[in-house]
């Protein structure tokens, strides 16, 4: 690398044209600007100028050593000056999740970039462990982690609640339904109905959902119940969210199956904490039968609406899929959300880009 003194001393004596006024303007002696000069032809093994008198000739090497340096000295210039420069909607932004969040705050992310082109948005899937440990290390700016972390290296904001649900194939599959000894009553709750307590119905009707009753319909079938039967509301759309006795939720778990990825231990063992379900909260996670493992967020509940297992999402991802309406949200009799956390480092403040993004992403999930 050639010595910048050298090079700045180079420009001063090519634009005054003389040793002694380029001594003076770098408060220098003539015989250091010479010193420099030679230390300068050294290292680029050329004759740079001709003495003339009092005067320099350049030479073409010269000419070029010294452009070179004016391009230097030009983006040394540039660099500092952006530095100072904070622009609140231009330059790259990234934010670090898990893919449930990701899927909620990117549409609203895209709608600020096609409002401010300047600036440059970057969403990564990422675990929480690789978030902090990326806020910690200060190669991550902005992430969203669930559970407030415990570090004096990272700076947290609480946003909201991310809620989770026991999600379930809408109808169980007869194999397993004839399995399930003593259940064919109940596991008829995860059938399509409109409103009666339990039994089938393939057509249109109305019905009660207290007390004992019947459902009628343009269809076939009949069904009754005992008051404590299925209760059916809305749930993201098109998916179903439905109370059945926690007993048999825990025979149809065991039976059907865990479809597990990389989350699924830990949510589930908050949920069965959480849902006030007295006979799920001894049930240990780690050793519920599995169907499968996947750790792509938009391929988990496949499986799920093909009959072939459960597992436990926030409740968002519903709105994501294209067939909701094969799945039944389990009503637990608490609600089970963990919090959400904005982080970054508590050391120095964030570029003014990254507030527009922070208030987009407060929106959507606050």
């Amino acid at each position: 690398m050639i010595n910048p003194i050298w090079l700045d001393t180079f420009v001063t004596l090519v634009e005054t044209g003389n040793f002694t006024r380029t001594a003076e303007q770098r408060f220098m002696t003539q015989p250091g600007v010479s010193q420099h000069l030679k230390k300068l032809e050294e290292v680029c093994q050329c004759k740079l100028v001709v003495r003339l008198g009092k005067g320099i000739q350049l030479t073409e090497q010269g000419q070029r050593v010294y452009h070179y340096a004016k391009n230097q000295q030009a983006t040394e210039q540039n660099f500092i000056a952006s530095l100072k420069f904070d622009a609140p909607f231009e330059g790259k932004c990234v934010v670090a999740c898990s893919g449930a969040i990701a899927q909620r705050i990117y549409p609203a992310l895209l709608a600020l970039q096609k409002q401010h082109n300047a600036l440059n948005i970057h969403v990564e899937v990422a675990p929480r462990r690789t978030i902090l440990s990326g806020i910690a290390n200060n190669t991550l700016e902005l992430g969203i982690v669930t559970n407030q972390p415990e570090s004096e290296d990272i700076h947290s904001e609480y946003l909201g609640e991310e809620s989770l649900g026991l999600i379930l194939p809408h109808s169980l599959p007869d194999t397993l339904a004839t399995k399930l000894s003593g259940l064919s009553e109940n596991t008829q709750g995860f059938m399509p109905d409109s409103g009666t307590d339990t039994g089938t119905d393939t057509g249109t009707g109305t019905g009660t959902d207290t007390g004992t009753g019947t459902g009628t319909g343009t269809g076939t079938g009949t069904g009754t119940g005992t008051g404590t039967g299925t209760k059916i509301i809305s749930a993201s759309g098109r998916a179903k969210s439905k109370t059945v006795d926690a007993s048999t939720l825990k025979d149809v778990i065991t039976h059907l199956g865990l479809i597990n990825h990389p989350d699924a231990v830990h949510y589930l063992q908050r949920y069965f904490n959480d849902s006030g379900e007295p006979e799920l909260t001894n049930v240990n996670p780690n050793k519920l039968p599995q169907a499968g493992y996947i750790n792509q967020l938009s391929q988990i509940l496949l499986p799920v609406s093909e009959g072939l297992g459960y597992t436990v999402l926030p409740t968002s991802t519903l709105d994501f899929v294209s067939f909701a309406d094969k799945l039944t949200v389990y009503k637990a009799k608490n609600e089970v959300t963990e919090p959400l956390y904005i982080v970054q480092t508590p050391h120095s403040a964030l570029p003014a880009r990254y507030q527009a993004v922070k208030q987009t992403i407060s929106q959507v999930l606050g």
